[in-house]
């Protein structure tokens, strides 16, 4: 029975890595691919924008697709598609760890492939490692590709 194979998918080479292995991966298995790209925020764009008064209700700004996500999609589309294979394209703002995650919840993922350089800009400055907080929160399903 084929599942869903989520893909953190960034600028990096590790994360053009990862994309070959779950290609490879979905090839054999017939698994559907999911590529999620998630940028990172030191604040939270999909909370309050505005905090008024006390009567006053805070209102959200509506997120958009950001214009460099294009040519990153591009990029792994080509590569997705030469392989005669199809993909979801999602992208998140936020915690990269959490939102990968959590849209591997949300797609129920047998399989999370990251690539080993897989940090963002504020993973590196306070030092975390995204694939392995994603390994320790949802364990085996999680191949981290070096």
């Amino acid at each position: 029975m084929a599942g869903t194979i989520l893909i953190g998918y960034d600028d990096s080479e590790g994360a053009d890595r990862a994309l070959d292995r779950a290609i490879a991966e979905a090839t054999s298995s017939g698994d559907t691919l999911v590529v999620l790209s998630v940028l990172e925020m030191l604040l939270d764009p999909e909370g309050p924008q505005n905090f008024g008064s006390i009567n006053e209700s805070a209102e959200m700004m509506p997120l958009v697709e950001p214009p460099e996500l294009e040519a990153l999609f591009a990029r792994a589309r080509g590569r997705i598609e030469e392989a005669g294979l199809e993909a979801d394209y999602v992208w998140a703002v936020g915690n990269a760890a959490d939102k990968i995650g959590a849209t591997a919840r949300d797609r129920e993922a047998r399989l999370v492939v990251l690539g080993a350089q897989h940090h963002g800009f504020l993973s590196r400055l306070i030092g975390t490692d995204v694939a392995a907080e994603v390994e320790r929160e949802l364990g085996s399903s999680v191949l981290v590709v070096d």
